[in-house]
């Protein structure tokens, strides 16, 4: 570290803390030492793994090199899992031993999904950490060129956004191979997308009845054995592939930190993005609760907006000077992938599922990453 330098840790490398790199790499503040802690090389965007999963986009479309931004944004990259907050004494350990100290820490880990460390979910494929995704693309394909004389039998378990893109996608997985197929999504709500408003949610069980998904609401899962998912109450449904895709749950590193935490593991945050019990601690994205705005979804469109409000309280911090305050938007696009070359569109009481909602969707997300894979391009030419 150079002298008179703030050394700023930034957990995770999730949609705003590439935006910080990226502002980095633009503005050169000279007051910051950065380090960045990644699971992985590659940063997989959530917004496009159903695609991915569909087989409608590569690895290198949904990803982005995380040592080659950070190289370029002259930070130094770690390839580690943090699992332990140590607030006191300023420090993050990781999962190997090593320790990295910091004077300030940004905390954009995303989300945990609720019961996938649990028994119950021991057979079941997740999503999450997003770099499982190829893992899951392996299982469908393996799924995708078997016996064409049986169906192949996926419950997806969840009832949200993600549930409803991936039970599409792997419903087009097998309907590109030929594969007879019966996807059925499980969850214990009594209609799926809970929170997008009921004409959203009739359109979007009239796709999954047109595309051929089952749903099965109301009912808890007990567990998910090797060929079954068993249901609270003795029922079950037989399953080749299970996929985990419940609700958000906090990173265990969250609560215990000693920093206050919301009911579901989130650090909760002032309208700063900082701990409300340390100033120098921020938690952006999904792993932090504005205790200001305590129901907002976990939910990428808001972390987007968040990042500016980041840089600027970093700078404010370091440099003495005023924080902003971040208000989350009253309403948002959503766009869920059916995986069909068609996609579910809600914007201020606006619903459609159509192929321009789909190319809207696509041409957002490329542009989305087309700003950060040029950053890794280029980063890796600096070598």
């Amino acid at each position: 570290m150079s002298p008179g330098r703030t050394r700023l840790l930034l957990v995770g490398a999730g949609h705003v803390h590439l935006e910080i790199l990226r502002r980095i790499i633009v503005e050169r503040p000279r007051e910051l030492d950065a380090t960045i802690v990644s699971l992985e090389e590659r940063h997989f965007y959530s917004g496009m793994t159903p695609g991915y999963l569909a087989g409608q986009y590569s690895v290198d479309d949904i990803s982005s090199n995380v040592p080659a931004i950070a190289r370029r944004a002259g930070a130094e990259c770690v390839i580690g899992c943090a699992v332990r907050l140590d607030p006191a004494a300023r420090t993050v350990a990781l999962q190997d031993g090593r320790t990295i100290p910091y004077d300030l820490v940004s905390l954009n880990i995303g989300s945990l999904l609720a019961g996938s460390d649990g028994p119950a979910s021991r057979h079941a494929e997740r999503i999450k950490p997003l770099h499982r995704a190829a893992q899951l693309k392996d299982r469908l394909e393996v799924l995708a060129v078997g016996s064409r004389d049986r169906a192949a039998r996926i419950v997806v378990i969840g009832a949200g956004a993600g549930g409803v893109e991936v039970a599409c996608a792997s419903a087009a997985m097998m309907d590109r191979a030929g594969r007879p197929r019966e996807v059925t999504i499980v969850d214990r709500g009594d209609r799926i997308l809970t929170g997008y408003g009921k004409r959203f949610q009739s359109l979007a069980e009239r796709a999954l009845e047109q595309l051929g998904i089952r749903r099965r609401l109301g009912g808890r899962v007990a567990a998910v054995e090797a060929s079954r998912v068993a249901l609270e109450g003795g029922d079950s449904l037989p399953s080749d592939l299970a996929i985990w895709l419940t609700g958000p749950q906090g990173a265990g590193l969250l609560a215990a930190s000693g920093l206050p935490v919301e009911p579901r593991g989130f650090l909760w945050t002032e309208d700063t993005l900082q701990s409300v019990a340390d100033p120098r601690v921020f938690a952006v994205g999904d792993c932090g609760t504005l205790k200001h705005h305590p129901t907002i979804a976990k939910s990428g469109v808001y972390a987007v907006r968040e990042a500016p409000v980041l840089w600027h309280n970093l700078l404010a911090t370091v440099r003495c000077g005023r924080l902003a305050a971040y208000r989350p938007q009253r309403d948002f696009l959503s766009i869920l992938n059916t995986a069909d070359g068609r996609a579910l569109l809600r914007y201020k009481g606006f619903n459609s599922w159509s192929r321009w909602a789909w190319r809207l969707k696509d041409r957002i997300d490329r542009g989305f990453m087309r700003k950060y894979r040029r950053l890794g391009e280029q980063g890796a030419g600096d070598r």
